[in-house]
C-alpha cells in the first residue's frame, strides 16, 4: 500500500554505511533487549559513544536546550564532588557513584544528537519511517520475550507481566508507538486501522492506567480533538494525579504496592526539593530510600542495608533512580535543571503551519514521552531513546514546507 508520508520518487529504507555501521545498530539493541538490556553491562557505553561518532560524522549541532542542561548536570557533578549540595534525608555519598550516575544524562545528550542528525537525512529522503518493521517487530514480539525470566509485577503471573508491560512506556515501547501511530494518523485504509487496532489491544490487555490515558488522547486526536489542547490536557490530568496520590500514599502503598512506593519517590523528591531550596542534592547521593516506614504499612525495605554490602553493589544501587525523568531532573539539579528538561520536551509541540496530521503525531508522541521513565544506568535508554524519537528531531520539522508527503518530524 502507498504510504502517504513517502515521496515515491525516493527509494525506501536508503540507509548508508554511517546509518547500518553507527547509529541503527544502537536502536535495533534497545529494541530488542527492553528491559532486558542489563546484560549488557558496561558494554552499554558502547551506545552513546557511537551515537558521537555518527553525530560529528554527519556534522549536525548539536540540540542546543540539551547541551545546556547537560552542562548544568556536569556543574553540578563537579559541586558535589566537593560535597557542596545539601543532603536532607539522603544517607550515603559515594564519591566513585558521581560519574555512573552522569552516565545516563550524557547518553541522553549523544543518543538524541545522533538522532538529529539521522532524522535530518532522513527528512530529506521524505522516508522518516523507513525500517519501521524491523523496528516494531524487535520492539513488541523480541523485547517481550527476552523479558519474560526477567521483570514480576506484583500479583501478575509470568504471561500477565509479559502483557502488562506493553503499556508501560518502557523505552522499545515508546519507540514502537511511535511507528504504530505514525501508521494510525497518516496511513489510510487497512494499515491504518490496524495500527489502531494493535493500540487497542495493549490497552485492553495491560493493566496501566497511563496506557489508557495515552490510548484515549491519541483516539480523540485522530478524531478531530485540537492536539496541543489534547497533549497539554495529559500532562495536566498526570500532575493532578500524582498529587492526588501523594496525599494518600499508605492507601495506596496497601491497595498497589508498586504504585504506591513510585508515588512514595516523588515525594520524597519534592521534599528534597523543598529542603534544599530548589537546588537539588547533585550527584554522588541515593535518590530514594533504603526503608520505606508508612502508618498500618508493613515496614518495606527497598534497598538493602549500606554497611552490609560491597562497594560494588553500593555503587550500583545508588544508581537506582526515581521513575520520573522529570523528577529525576528536579531531584538531582533541582528547578534549574527541570526548567531546562521541560523546556526541551515542550519545543517538541509542532508549530501551527503544519499539516494536521504531523501536528497531532507529534502531540501524540509528546503524551507518550510525558510517561516514559528514567530508571537505573542500564535501563537509561528509556527516556533516551523516547527523546531519539519524539522531542528533538521535531526542531527539523518545525522548519519544513507544509506538505502531506513530508515526515512528521
Amino acid at each position: 500500500m502507498r504510504r502517504p508520508w513517502v515521496d515515491q520518487q525516493v527509494a525506501r529504507g536508503r540507509f548508508d554505511a554511517l546509518d547500518c555501521a553507527l547509529f541503527l545498530p544502537c536502536i535495533w539493541t534497545a529494541c530488542s533487549l527492553g528491559f532486558s538490556i542489563s546484560i549488557m553491562g558496561s558494554a552499554f557505553l558502547i551506545i552513546p559513544v557511537l551515537c558521537i561518532f555518527y553525530a560529528l560524522l554527519r556534522l549536525t549541532v548539536p540540540p542546543r536546550l540539551l547541551a545546556v542542561y547537560v552542562a548544568l548536570c556536569t556543574v553540578a557533578g563537579v559541586l558535589s564532588h566537593y560535597r557542596l549540595f545539601p543532603a536532607p534525608w539522603q544517607q550515603v555519598f559515594l564519591d566513585e557513584a558521581i560519574a555512573r550516575q552522569l552516565v545516563p544524562v550524557f547518553s541522553f545528550f549523544a543518543i538524541s544528537w545522533a538522532s538529529k542528525a539521522y532524522f535530518r537525512r532522513r527528512l530529506q529522503l521524505k522516508d522518516v519511517f523507513a525500517g519501521e518493521l524491523i523496528i516494531v517487530f524487535l520492539s513488541f514480539v523480541v523485547a517481550p520475550i527476552m523479558l519474560r525470566s526477567q521483570v514480576h509485577y506484583q500479583e501478575d503471573s509470568t504471561n500477565l507481566t509479559v502483557f502488562a508491560t506493553y503499556g508501560t512506556f518502557i523505552y522499545n515501547i515508546v519507540i514502537g508507538l511511535f511507528f504504530v501511530t505514525g501508521r494510525l494518523f497518516y496511513a489510510r485504509g487497512w494499515s491504518g486501522l490496524v495500527a489502531g487496532a494493535a493500540v487497542l489491544v495493549v490497552a485492553a490487555t495491560t493493566h496501566f492506567a497511563q496506557f489508557w490515558l495515552a490510548t484515549a488522547a491519541a483516539f480523540a486526536t485522530r478524531l478531530g480533538a485540537p492536539a496541543r489542547f489534547t497533549a497539554l490536557a495529559v500532562a495536566a490530568l498526570l500532575v493532578f494525579a500524582y498529587a492526588h496520590e501523594i496525599t494518600r500514599i499508605p492507601q495506596e502503598m496497601a491497595e498497589n504496592p508498586n504504585k504506591g512506593i513510585r508515588v512514595a519517590f516523588v515525594a520524597d523528591a519534592f521534599s528534597s526539593l523543598r529542603d534544599t531550596y530548589g537546588l537539588g542534592i547533585g550527584y554522588g547521593k541515593e535518590s530514594v530510600r533504603w526503608t520505606y516506614r508508612f502508618p498500618g504499612v508493613p515496614t518495606f525495605s527497598f534497598m538493602p542495608n549500606p554497611r552490609m554490602i560491597s562497594s560494588q553493589r553500593l555503587l550500583e544501587v545508588l544508581s537506582r533512580a526515581v521513575h520520573n525523568s522529570f523528577v529525576q531532573a528536579m531531584l538531582r539539579t533541582g528547578v534549574l535543571g527541570a526548567v531546562l528538561l521541560l523546556l526541551a520536551v515542550f519545543a517538541a509541540f509542532p508549530r501551527r503551519n503544519l499539516s494536521k496530521p504531523i501536528r497531532s503525531h507529534r502531540s501524540c508522541s509528546r503524551s507518550f514521552f510525558s510517561r516514559a521513565s528514567s530508571t537505573p544506568l542500564w535501563r537509561a535508554l528509556s527516556s533516551l531513546l523516547a527523546s531519539v524519537l519524539c522531542t528533538d528531531t521535531c526542531f527539523r520539522c518545525a522548519r519544513a514546507p507544509r506538505s502531506p508527503l513530508r515526515a512528521p518530524l
